[in-house]
């Protein structure tokens, strides 16, 4: 069974086909996303974001029309494996990999490097898959330090809406409760073919 069935339930059902397509793996199998994202963050939140970045988190340099191509690999255990490799009009290139992992229904979490994470529920809102997130943790071996979201960027919010029977939306953003919106990534993808 997919991870966002598992964790969706029933509510699975409620997605468009566009959006179940990219999540329905099955252990051992990948897919390919490919799209164009704007990556926008005020300026003097880069000393944050860099640190945020060092620990595997967040895509750090901004930019518009950021060709980009979203891998992901579900693995025996049932964590699901992303990739994201941003390449830059100025020919940078930029990596942000993350697991998710079934925690309850409509619970998972997200993992970075270095024990860093992020809780998630995960819902169908508006006719689209809608995660929120319910706080970051930091775990070392059995010890784990809960961190509020509003003690780092703040809350995050990812939604994915269907476009087409091919393509759908992808609007993440990061609001705190002082500073308005943090971080955000925004743009459109479609299915690709995997190269090698």
């Amino acid at each position: 069974m997919a991870l966002l069935q598992q964790v969706l339930g029933d509510d699975w059902h409620k997605l468009p086909a566009v959006i179940q397509r990219h999540y329905q793996l099955s252990a051992g199998e990948q897919n390919q996303l490919i799209g164009t994202l704007a990556i926008t963050y005020p300026r003097y939140l880069f000393p944050a974001i860099w640190l945020l970045h060092l620990f595997g988190g967040l895509v750090l340099w901004r930019g518009k029309a950021v060709q980009t191509q979203v891998q992901k690999k579900l693995d025996a255990q049932g964590v699901l494996h992303w990739q994201r490799i941003m390449n830059y009009p100025d020919g940078m290139c930029d990596y942000f990999c993350s697991q998710m992992r079934f925690v309850a229904a409509h619970e998972l979490i997200e993992t970075v490097g270095f024990g860093f994470g992020l809780r998630l529920t995960v819902s169908v809102h508006n006719g689209g898959l809608l995660y929120r997130s319910n706080g970051h943790f930091w775990q070392c071996g059995k010890f784990c330090l809960n961190i509020p979201d509003a003690l780092l960027l703040g809350s995050a919010t990812i939604t994915e809406q269907a476009l087409s029977d091919t393509e759908f939306f992808l609007d993440f953003a990061i609001k705190h409760p002082l500073w308005g919106e943090t971080y955000s990534y925004r743009g459109c993808f479609s299915y690709g073919s995997l190269s090698g």
